[in-house]
């Protein structure tokens, strides 16, 4: 199997595996516990909120880290704990995000343009200016197409608005693939499997470690400081935290051969499908992300040929790719139905390799050409 389905998750490298297995054999007690086995959890616990810090922008630290089950928790958590809060958010978020915004007392919707970006030089008219509490919530990268948000000039826009604010970045594409430097951001939330670590670990990450502008959705004990109560998932956070760790040491290295598998894959498939096109092609992307159009074909039925043929690949987010709509993101972007119904995503890991690129590449173009 040649796995280009990383931004639906992303298997443990054998670093994030041994991290794992060694936090199982240790059997870690509960770290709510006074004895000196909790302290030895909580002592694990703080080491994987200090590692998910080297990903983050400056001035986050662990005492502002929440650890979560994953990306969707940590989104409904920032957003529907804010109830009486107007959301202003985009049109091309991840289902986490733009379901929480429905449920809220206002929601506006930001559109992008043809390349899936928001434009800053209108963003100012979407603002609400009366009085009352406000969110924003804009994603850093794209789960379908890579495309890379302006985080710092949407920052810019809205403290210039509103200097009041809560400001939240989905980064769960994002962390790990480009550097996040953007500062003036409320909270970060991130989902753990898209970056190596065990799939149910997460965080939101809070600029100030005594935000009180977001209400926990969990009531129980009070752990992670009263955000999200219940026992913490050692052993998972001892996977995110490796992951964390491994991503910072190695981060040119990884980032630069996602972008060289990513190019030469899509550059293939151009070169060899006749009017074949890039979604979102003409923005700035995540280095291992391409969603494709392939003119006159049907995208399910090209992902489950490709299925057959040991390459892995999608049609949109793993959230919602089960369902026969055509993407929110590209007919946000202006694609047709049809358009939409005719592109796939192909989404590269470190685990992959160059060989496979330019096998699935082949591959990809040869089934394409025998369904045209």
């Amino acid at each position: 199997m040649i796995y280009l389905d990383a931004n639906a998750t992303t298997a443990m490298t054998p670093r994030v595996r041994e991290a794992v297995v060694s936090a199982m054999d240790a059997r870690l007690a509960n770290p709510s516990s006074a004895h000196w086995a909790g302290a030895e959890a909580r002592a694990a616990l703080t080491a994987a909120r200090d590692s998910v810090c080297r990903l983050l922008p400056e001035g986050f630290t662990d005492e502002g880290i929440v650890l979560t089950s994953g990306g969707t928790e940590a989104n409904n958590l920032v957003l529907r704990g804010r109830p009486a809060a107007t959301i202003v958010t985009t049109a091309v978020e991840h289902p986490s995000v733009l379901r929480p915004a429905q449920a809220s007392r206002r929601r506006v919707v930001v559109p992008v343009d043809g390349r899936g970006l928001v434009r800053t030089d209108s963003l100012r008219e979407w603002i609400p200016t009366d009085e009352g509490e406000l969110v924003v919530s804009v994603q850093w990268a794209n789960s379908e197409t890579g495309v890379i948000q302006p985080i710092d000039e949407i920052v810019r826009v809205v403290r210039s608005v509103r200097p009041d604010a809560f400001i939240h970045v989905d980064a769960a594409q994002a962390i790990g693939r480009i550097p996040l430097l953007v500062q003036g951001i409320d909270a970060i939330t991130c989902s753990g499997h898209k970056l190596h670590a065990p799939a149910g670990t997460g965080f939101v990450a809070f600029a100030d470690p005594d935000e009180d502008r977001v209400a926990p959705l969990l009531l129980g004990g009070g752990q992670e400081r009263g955000y999200r109560s219940g026992t913490q998932n050692v052993v998972g956070a001892a996977g995110l935290g490796a992951a964390f760790e491994e991503r910072a040491d190695r981060w040119v290295e990884a980032c630069s051969a996602m972008r060289a598998m990513r190019d030469a894959f899509e550059g293939a498939v151009l070169d060899g499908f006749a009017g074949a096109t890039v979604n979102g092609g003409g923005a700035p992307r995540v280095a291992n992300t391409t969603n494709i159009r392939f003119p006159g074909l049907d995208a399910m039925a090209l992902v489950a040929a490709l299925d057959q043929r040991d390459v892995a690949c999608s049609v949109g987010s793993a959230c919602s790719s089960g369902r026969p709509e055509p993407s929110h993101v590209l007919a946000a972007m202006g694609l047709s139905e049809r358009a939409a119904y005719s592109s796939a995503r192909f989404s590269f890991s470190v685990l992959n390799t160059m060989e496979e690129a330019t096998r699935a590449a082949g591959i990809v173009v040869e089934t394409a050409k025998g369904m045209a």
